[in-house]
């Protein structure tokens, strides 16, 4: 199977090469916001890593992305997270919000469509919280989607980058599903708008491991490279700003 995907991935590399040569922000360029979050479950959290990573390659990303890139790190904390993600936002100004987070056992990186306005937590927070807690939003929607455009084609696009990816309607319902709820329900607020989905990530080597918790407590727990991860955002942002300019382009 190696060998069957080398030309795709080689041409998908070439691809995002000539739209770094290329990239030029302008005014009304995009603005994309990445969050992630800190320490979970007793350890590490794999989309802190990737953040870090992200951060280093500021220029990179940026460069690919056509636009300024702002990052932020939420605490997992139930009680806060409205509050975090309000100052994120009000912070960068986005077009665009990636959110990422762990999800252990998972097999793939997983770009959520559906976030629920429910509020279980199987492991703790930070603050000890834990087990069913009510609504995200009391009186608001039973489920939210998420609106950043042609998922489906940004799947096959970190695929093709060599990433097993895939789509997902199950966002669970601890903080990860929290905050794509928080945020759906800002990008309908806000004026002008913005687009957000949330990105699920598998479990990182090194967290696999140090016997994390989260992949101790599964017979056989898939692990996935932070270089993996981060060449995933990569293809994802080069496929939404291609197929934002064909959409535009006559």
């Amino acid at each position: 199977m190696t060998g069957s995907r080398e030309p795709t991935r080689k041409a998908r590399n070439e691809e995002i090469l000539d739209v770094r040569r290329r990239s030029a922000p302008t005014a009304d360029a995009p603005r994309l916001l990445v969050t992630a979050f800190g320490r979970f479950d007793g350890g590490p959290n794999c989309s802190d890593m990737l953040l870090d990573r992200l951060v280093r390659e500021r220029e990179t990303i940026e460069s690919l992305w056509g636009g300024p890139v702002g990052f932020a790190r939420l605490v997992v904390d139930t009680q806060a997270a409205d509050r975090q993600l309000a100052a994120a936002l009000a912070e960068a100004r986005p077009t665009h919000v990636l959110l990422t987070g762990q999800a252990a056992g998972r097999e793939a990186v997983s770009f959520e469509r559906v976030a629920r306005n429910v509020r279980d937590l199987g492991a703790p927070d930070e603050r000890g919280l834990a087990g069913p807690l009510g609504p995200v939003r009391p009186g608001g929607p039973a489920t939210r989607t998420a609106t950043w455009p042609d998922l489906e084609g940004a799947v096959a696009a970190v695929a093709d980058a060599g990433v097993p990816a895939a789509l997902s309607d199950d966002a669970g319902t601890h903080l990860c599903n929290q905050t794509l709820y928080l945020a759906l329900e800002a990008a309908e607020r806000a004026s002008p708008g913005f687009v957000a989905t949330f990105l699920h990530l598998p479990l990182a080597p090194e967290q696999v491991a140090a016997g994390a918790p989260a992949a101790a407590r599964l017979d056989a727990c898939f692990a996935m490279p932070i270089d993996d991860m981060a060449r995933a955002v990569a293809a994802f942002l080069v496929h939404t700003r291609r197929s934002s300019h064909d959409t535009r382009d006559p």
